[in-house]
């Protein structure tokens, strides 16, 4: 059963570690968290015995898993530490520790605004869609913020709204950070949200499209400031 060394288990990260618990229970079908760790405790081949930093670590690496949705408790079994592998758990088994840590960064940071357009379509693995409603949920709120009308859009649009002398150019903040702020708008438009409009862009990376949600998210806080200093002006 065991095929975690003691070394790795004592120097990897917890959810490092936890992806291989969890393939590891998966592949020896283990139903029992008391079973499955006094393996590890009991162990005088590798040496775990000898080690209760290394088993220690399974045993955070369980914690982890449950906290994350991975295992629970296998119903009409009256065992208390009875476990399966759900279906979010084999999911992340098969997909990898990159899609978990991914999926996880949209579940718990989106700006709201960008967490209802986009949230449902990541998780679907529609990442070009969660990508493209992200940067739209943007660039209709600045179009409503400067009072531009619909002809105006995209890049040309974050031009013209945070210009200097722009309607959301910040007037006491100098000009090469007004210049930079309308340059990382009309850059991420560019970037992001123009080619998605005209062409099939395909993400294959799930890192680089969760972390292009997140810009998106960025960019959305940075307009939250932009609207109070309206209604502050």
């Amino acid at each position: 059963m065991i095929g975690i060394s003691p070394h790795t288990a004592s120097e990897l990260p917890v959810d490092e570690l936890a992806m291989l618990v969890l393939q590891d229970l998966i592949a020896t079908r283990q139903d029992s968290e008391h079973n499955y760790l006094y393996t590890y405790t009991e162990d005088k081949i590798h040496g775990y015995h000898t080690n209760p930093q290394a088993y220690n670590a399974i045993a955070e690496s369980i914690a982890w898993l449950r906290s994350h949705g991975m295992i629970a408790h296998r119903p009409v079994d009256n065992r208390s530490g009875s476990i399966l592998v759900t279906r979010q758990g084999a999911a992340a088994a098969e997909s990898g520790l990159d899609t978990v840590r991914a999926t996880e960064r949209i579940q718990s940071n989106l700006h709201p605004k960008i967490q209802a357009r986009a949230r449902r379509q990541f998780l679907l693995g529609e990442y070009e869609t969660a990508i493209f409603v992200s940067m739209k949920s943007v660039e209709i709120r600045v179009r409503e913020l400067s009072g531009f009308g619909n002809e105006v859009i995209g890049v040309d649009l974050m031009k013209r709204a945070f210009k200097p002398d722009g309607p959301l150019a910040d007037p006491d903040a100098p000009r090469g950070e007004v210049e930079g702020t309308m340059m990382l708008f009309a850059g991420a438009f560019a970037v992001l949200r123009n080619p998605s409009g005209h062409r099939e862009v395909e993400f294959d990376d799930v890192t680089e499209a969760s972390e292009a949600v997140m810009t998106a998210s960025m960019l959305m806080r940075i307009l939250d400031r932009v609207e109070d200093a309206i209604g502050n002006r």
